[in-house]
């Protein structure tokens, strides 16, 4: 009994194995990475959290897409987006920013940006040319042009109110309490009542804290005033600079003598001793002294010896110069490149990234950490360590590539195609760019569109990624491609595309994109792969049998073997004036023209009766006797109920699956 069920799970599982071979030869190969073109209804772009700005396809208008599918409909005519704007400018709030043109509304509007809140509230007020956000949730700032300045004032955007007349040059609203304005050339402060914190005597003045409020006097002297107009620091000052991303300390000087002022106490820290002086981060400052350069810290200690010719502060320390040459000092002062550098490019995550002499005494690109440990040898012309946390970008030569950091392999060592520029889109796809613009390419080395894109990236619609290809056609306006992650060509077409590149009828850069219509340079190719299989030739003896002029071709764009032998052979035709266009996309009657030609040289053509169509007015009159030929002869199908669709383009699967039966299926 138990050897009747051994024998049945050995048969059971040879009748497994049989299906599963079956099914695999039904689909033959395994496909590589591929895309299939989408139509969307609206252009995707970033927006804050989960919510994505997105443009009508069909009418152009802007909305705000929320996560649960909603809508906020946005009124204005703008000519794009243009990003988006956050607390870290001078807003209080997050805003998207847009172009608007001329005609955006009733008042004469020259091109400038206009922003919209998170919930598709406008800035935007009747009668005013200018509105941007404030510091204050509840107010815009209001401009028109008054001869060479400007007359602003403060509106609450919930009331609907002016608070403040359009009467000031310039408004700065920092609180309610807090309102710097110019009037008449003149600086004060006041607050939401418009009762003056500061007389209006200032030729300018900059808030810091209540104690400490630069102004500028009428003799163009600085000095520090506070909340109540008490002199701070008298006003012998030639410079109070304020770096607001730095905060902390501020550059004073006198008489070309440099040093830092602490704006929590006003106590100057660092004296006007040094010729320049630049506060970076972490309680020091690059500083000058005799000629040369060094790190101090805010009480005055040396960090950095005044030994170089240079030094620019950077994340993790410092890149120094000495000599035309390069090297870094970290944040405590000590030396983890000496300055033997041709260059210091980048400093970042914790990694230098130098030009240094190889062996051979050319300059090449290294990465090393922050002790100094060499991370990526000088093999290389060109890197961007931080391209990816998982790859670096390199240049060889001419060329770029992709490297993984982990193991320093090329990601595409095999490739053909080679690129000045790439930009990594995910595991799968990476853009290739060219003069021209970017292109996606799989891991595989194949090309999938052409090189006329800006920049390519994944989007996430309703739960899948999606390619977005982006593309300028106006002057502002950007659009995008999309596209559908696959692999291989449509379901009903794998078993013949199969077989059709199993055939050598279709090279290996075109064993991708299977659904995207077929141009006129890429149907030639297929063609002489055609006759390289059914006459048992080769492109060399085509071209050497039939005396096919490469030197001198009739035609002046994108000339190829491939065109020359189809054009020379009478298979297909130049547009005219040399021109063979073959960037163009075939529809089906001209795919047809050109099959009865390939049918005609190969001697096989005959004369064929008129098929009946539904559409055959709709066929042009130099392609009928044509499209009776290859329709009666089975070479090409309609779409379905007498139909041809002459105009309707053909695909590069659709391609493939006519020349393979062409090779082994039809009798004629």
């Amino acid at each position: 009994m138990q050897k009747s069920y051994g024998i049945k799970f050995i048969v059971l599982f040879l009748i497994c194995v049989f299906l599963f071979s079956t099914n695999t030869l039904a689909f033959g190969m395994d496909f590589n990475d591929d895309i299939q073109k989408i139509t969307l209804d609206y252009y995707y772009y970033d927006g804050f959290g989960q919510d994505k700005v997105v443009q009508s396809v069909n009418d152009g208008s802007w909305h705000i897409l929320k996560p649960d599918g909603s809508l906020i409909n946005l009124k204005g005519k703008y000519l794009a987006f243009a990003g988006m704007e956050g607390k870290n400018q001078i807003f209080d709030d997050n805003y998207y920013r847009f172009v608007i043109g001329n005609d955006s509304y009733s008042i004469d509007y020259s091109n400038r940006f206009i922003y919209v809140d998170k919930n598709g509230l406008e800035c935007f007020v009747d009668g005013y040319k200018y509105v941007d956000p404030t510091k204050g949730e509840n107010y815009f700032i209001l401009s028109n042009v008054k001869g060479n300045g400007y007359e602003t004032g403060l509106y609450h955007k919930c009331n609907k109110t002016l608070i403040i007349p359009a009467v000031y040059d310039t408004l700065n609203y920092i609180s309610d309490d807090r309102i710097i304005a110019c009037k008449n050339d003149k600086y004060g402060m006041m607050n939401i009542e418009k009762e003056e914190i500061i007389p209006f005597s200032y030729k300018y003045i900059d808030y810091i804290n209540d104690n400490f409020i630069i102004a500028i006097n009428d003799d163009d002297k600085y000095g520090v005033i506070n909340l109540d107009n008490e002199v701070v620091l008298s006003f012998e000052y030639d410079e109070i600079y304020n770096i607001h991303e730095y905060g902390g300390y501020l550059r004073i000087s006198i008489n070309n003598k440099f040093g830092l002022i602490n704006t929590a106490t006003a106590e100057i820290v660092v004296p006007l001793e040094y010729e320049g002086i630049e506060y970076s981060r972490n309680e020091t400052a690059v500083a000058i002294m005799e000629g040369r350069y060094g790190v101090i810290d805010v009480t005055n200690k040396i960090v950095v010896p005044f030994i170089y010719d240079s030094i620019m502060n950077c994340y993790d320390g410092f890149i120094v110069y000495k000599d035309e040459m390069a090297g870094f000092v970290n944040e405590e002062g000590n030396v983890i490149l000496p300055v033997e550098c041709y260059n210091i490019s980048e400093v970042k995550d914790g990694y230098v990234t130098a030009v240094i002499e190889d062996k051979s005494g050319e300059h090449k690109y290294a990465v090393y950490d922050l002790n100094g440990e060499e991370i990526v040898p000088p093999i290389y012309d060109y890197i961007d360590y931080y391209a990816t946390d998982k790859y670096m970008l390199v240049n060889k030569g001419w060329y770029a590539y992709l490297i993984n950091k982990e193991t320093g392999k090329e990601m595409i060592a095999d490739s053909n195609l080679h690129f000045t520029d790439v930009k990594y889109i995910n595991d799968k796809y990476y853009a290739g760019g060219l003069s021209g613009g970017y292109a996606v390419v799989n891991f595989a080395g194949q090309r999938l569109t052409l090189h006329n894109y800006n920049d390519i990236s994944i989007i996430n619609i309703d739960g899948e990624d999606i390619i977005a290809a982006k593309y300028h056609t106006e002057r502002f306006n950007t659009y995008f491609d999309y596209f559908k992650q696959t692999n291989g060509p449509s379901t009903w077409a794998k078993d013949e595309v199969t077989k059709a590149i199993e055939s050598n009828l279709v090279p290996f850069e075109y064993q991708a994109a299977f659904t995207f219509n077929i141009k006129r340079y890429e149907f030639c190719s297929i063609i002489v792969e055609f006759l390289e299989e059914y006459q048992d030739t080769s492109r060399e003896e085509i071209l050497k049998n039939n005396n096919i002029d490469l030197v001198n071709p009739p035609i002046t764009d994108g000339f190829s073997e491939d065109i020359a032998i189809c054009l020379d052979l009478g298979i297909v035709n130049g547009r005219g004036n040399g021109i063979f266009d073959g960037e163009s996309e075939i529809t089906r009657e001209e795919a047809a023209v050109m099959l009865t030609n390939l049918s005609k040289y190969l001697g096989l053509y005959k004369d064929s009766d008129d098929v009946y169509l539904n559409d055959k007015s709709s066929v042009s009159p130099w392609a009928m006797d044509a499209v009776n030929f290859v329709l009666q002869n089975n070479m090409m199908q309609g779409v379905g109920n007498d139909i041809f669709s002459p105009k309707t383009n053909i695909t590069r699967e659709q391609t493939y699956i006519i020349m393979y039966r062409m090779l082994n299926d039809i009798d004629f």
